[in-house]
C-alpha cells in the first residue's frame, strides 16, 4: 500500500487516499477505506505519485549505447535509468551498416525477455538508416540508404516504431508496409515539405521525430512537416526539452499548436548521459560534452545528456504548467501513442505497477517497477 501521496489520476489529482498493488494496480481507495492489516506500507512523504515514466527515443547513458549491443552492460544501464523515473524504454538504435543494426535490434528483443529488476524494455525504436541523406543531423551520412522493407522482415516483434524521412524515393511505401504489420512510424531527419509530410500521415504515420531539429523550419511560404503535424489531431511531437535543442519560446508554441495531449518528451541522450562533461563517441563520431550539450566536431548536436525527469521539469518551468499536464508528455502521451495505454501511463486499477513519486520540484524520491522498488533516494 502506499499513502500519503497526492496521486495523478487521468482526469484528477486525488489527496488522502490509498493505492494498492502487487505487481498490477488493485485499488485506489479513500485512507479511511482501506484495510492495511499485514500490508507492506510505502509513505509518499506528500510526494506527487505519477505513472512511471517512458521514453520512447533514448540511444544510450551511462556509457553505454544500444548499438553496442552488448546486453550485460544494458542490464547495468537499465538498472540505473529508474533514477529518472523511467520505468518503460524503447531503445533506439541510428544508422549504421545494416548487420550491425540488425545486431543492435536483436539484442533490444533479447531485452525484451530478460526478466531484470530495471527500466523494461518494451521494444526498439528505429532511427536510422531511412533518413534523408541531406539532414542526416548526428546521423553518418554514409548509411543512410533508400527504405527496404525486407532488412526489417522477420524483427516486426522488436520494431515498434520506425523513423523515416518520408519524401526518400520508395519510402511511402515502407511506411505503409510498417502500418500494416502495425509499426508506428514517425517523420524525421527529413527534408520533406508540407505535401510529403501530410501523405505520410495520410497513411498512417503518427508522430515527428525530435521536433524542428533535423527537419525544414516552419516559414510562410513553406509550412513544412510542423504546420503539417498542427493539422492532424492524432499525431504526436516528440520534444527534446534539454532548453539547449529548442528555445523556451519554441517549445511555448509548438504547444499551441498541439495542445498537451500530443506532446511527447524525449531524451534522445546518447551514451555519455548521466556522467558529466567530457570527451565521447557515437557511432564512430568524436563527441565533446559541455554546457552547450553533445555536439560533433562539425557543431551539430550529438543528440542530448538529458534525463528524462529533468525534461519534465524543464517542461513545466517553460510552459507553467501544472503538476497533472506535466507528466502527461512522458506517461499517458507516449503510451497512446504506443498502443500501451491502459497497462501504461496511468494509475487505475488493471494498470501495471509502474509508479514514481516526485517532488515539487520533478525530482525523483521512488521508482517503482511491476510492483517492486527499483529506486529509492537515500534522503
Amino acid at each position: 500500500a502506499l499513502i500519503n501521496a497526492k496521486i495523478i489520476c487521468e482526469h484528477e489529482i486525488l489527496r488522502d487516499h490509498v493505492v494498492l498493488f502487487e505487481d498490477k494496480i488493485h485499488a485506489i481507495l479513500p485512507k479511511e477505506a482501506a484495510d492495511l492489516t499485514g500490508m507492506e506500507i510505502i509513505d509518499g512523504m506528500d510526494c506527487y505519485l505519477s505513472p512511471g515514466f517512458i521514453d520512447i527515443h533514448k540511444h544510450g547513458a551511462y556509457d553505454y549505447d544500444f548499438m553496442d549491443a552488448r546486453n550485460e552492460e544494458a542490464l547495468s544501464l537499465l538498472a540505473r535509468l529508474p533514477e529518472t523515473g523511467a520505468s518503460s524504454l524503447y531503445p533506439t538504435t541510428m544508422a549504421m551498416g545494416f548487420p550491425e543494426v540488425r545486431r543492435a535490434m536483436e539484442a533490444i528483443g533479447a531485452l525484451m525477455d530478460t526478466p531484470h529488476p530495471g527500466t523494461q524494455v518494451l521494444g526498439c525504436h528505429m532511427e536510422g538508416p531511412f533518413l534523408s541523406p541531406d539532414w542526416g543531423g548526428a546521423q553518418p551520412r554514409e548509411f543512410i540508404v533508400p527504405a527496404d522493407y525486407s532488412l526489417v522482415e522477420g524483427l516486426e516483434h522488436v520494431i515498434k516504431l520506425v523513423t523515416v524521412a518520408p519524401e526518400e524515393p520508395g519510402n511511402m511505401d515502407f511506411i505503409r508496409l510498417c502500418i500494416r504489420a502495425g509499426i508506428r512510424v514517425s517523420i524525421g531527419h527529413t527534408l520533406a515539405h508540407y505535401e510529403d509530410a501530410m501523405a505520410a500521415f495520410a497513411l498512417g504515420a503518427s508522430s515527428v521525430t525530435h521536433t524542428f531539429c533535423a527537419m525544414h523550419q516552419l516559414q510562410h511560404r513553406e509550412p513544412g512537416v510542423v504546420c503539417a503535424a498542427s493539422e492532424n489531431p492524432g499525431v504526436f511531437c516528440e520534444l527534446i526539452a534539454d532548453n539547449l535543442h529548442i528555445h523556451p519560446a519554441t517549445q511555448r508554441a509548438l504547444l499551441k499548436l498541439k495542445g498537451i495531449g500530443q506532446m511527447i518528451l524525449v531524451t534522445d541522450s546518447m551514451r555519455f548521459a548521466g556522467m558529466g562533461y567530457g570527451e565521447s563517441t557515437l557511432a564512430g563520431q568524436h563527441v565533446t560534452i559541455d554546457e552547450t550539450g553533445a555536439h560533433l566536431d562539425n557543431g551539430f548536436f550529438a543528440g542530448s545528456v538529458l534525463a528524462l525527469n529533468d525534461a519534465v521539469a524543464n517542461y513545466r518551468r517553460n510552459n507553467r504548467l501544472s503538476m497533472a499536464d506535466a507528466v502527461k508528455p512522458v506517461t499517458a502521451n507516449p503510451a497512446r501513442l504506443m498502443g500501451i495505454y491502459g497497462q501504461k501511463g496511468v494509475i487505475s486499477p488493471g494498470a501495471d505497477a509502474d509508479l514514481v513519486l516526485i517532488d515539487e520540484d520533478i525530482r525523483v524520491r521512488r521508482t517503482i517497477i511491476a510492483g517492486r522498488t527499483a529506486f529509492c533516494a537515500a534522503n
